[in-house]
């Protein structure tokens, strides 16, 4: 104590002499240091050991590359996949660091984390602050996602419509079977009892759906699904053309009609489990 007292005196009566830093630097240098250091090493250990330690690190005080910090464990969380702790990590970073170019950054994680949750509009708001950054990278990356985003929102609205085109069709297949049980012209057995249709398309569904088994999850999911929906399809029609017999110029349009909506069903599966992109490629390119 007396030897850092004496340097000082020393350093006030000669500028010359450089003071001893104080601790207080000296914790936020080594503060910086090891968020340096982890952020090297980051692939070496588990992301969430790296997230810990960087986290105790912000939280014990300030440090020259605090805001980088905070901003950097909002974005390792938003790529494991964690959006709420990705959102809460960008808005403490918005809270403590108002004026941070990071702040900026982070609008691109907060429209990336609405996309990840199909909440396209949101996403694209996120978007538009962002290309009024004053950052350049920011404005072109934000540039850059706004068609992808209005694709997606797109896609997102086609599948809405698929959903309830393919619901209005077998509520009305359904209310109409129902319709002719009561005026007699069939029985409410004949919607129960399986139709001449389902006897000859349900065994080559099931042969898909087996098939399916195969594939890989997300293509797996759709097909069943599809064959869910395409069963339900053959068994409501078939119902309703027994209760309701068409002639023939009817039951070709009557034809059309199902097959839009196995249509609708069809995209609706792709699209419920992300297979919207590669449907596209397989039938630009051709399959392998």
């Amino acid at each position: 104590m007396v030897g850092i007292a004496t340097i000082s005196l020393a350093a006030r009566a000669d500028p010359s002499i450089e003071a001893p830093p104080d601790a207080a630097v000296i914790a936020a240098d080594a503060r910086e240091a090891r968020f340096l250091y982890l952020l090297r090493t980051y692939p070496e250990r588990r992301p969430d050991v790296t997230l810990g330690e960087v986290a105790q690190l912000v939280d014990q005080g300030p440090f020259a590359e605090r805001d980088r910090a905070e901003f950097w464990i909002g974005s390792a969380r938003l790529a494991l996949g964690d959006l709420e702790q990705a959102r809460a990590w960008f808005n403490r970073l918005a809270h403590d660091h108002p004026d941070s170019v990071w702040v900026e950054r982070s609008c691109l994680g907060f429209a990336e984390a609405a996309s990840m949750e199909h909440h396209f509009t949101d996403s694209l708001a996120w978007y538009a602050r962002a290309e009024s950054s004053q950052v350049p990278a920011v404005r072109e990356l934000a540039r850059i996602a706004r068609p992808q985003i209005l694709t997606l929102r797109l896609r997102q609205r086609f599948a809405w419509a698929a959903a309830i085109l393919l619901a209005l069709g077998e509520l009305a297949l359904l209310f109409g079977t129902l319709r002719a049980s009561r005026k007699g012209d069939a029985s409410l057995h004949s919607l129960l009892s399986p139709p001449s249709e389902a006897r000859i398309l349900l065994p080559l569904l099931g042969v898909l759906a087996l098939a399916s088994l195969r594939q890989d999850p997300p293509a797996r999911e759709a097909a069943l699904e599809l064959c869910l929906y395409g069963g339900l399809l053959v068994w409501l029609s078939g119902a309703f053309l027994r209760a309701w017999p068409l002639r023939l110029p009817m039951r070709a349009l009557y034809a059309v009609g199902m097959l839009s909506l196995l249509c609708c069903g069809a995209y609706l599966a792709v699209w419920r489990h992300d297979l919207v992109g590669m449907v596209q490629e397989t039938w630009r390119a051709g399959p392998d």
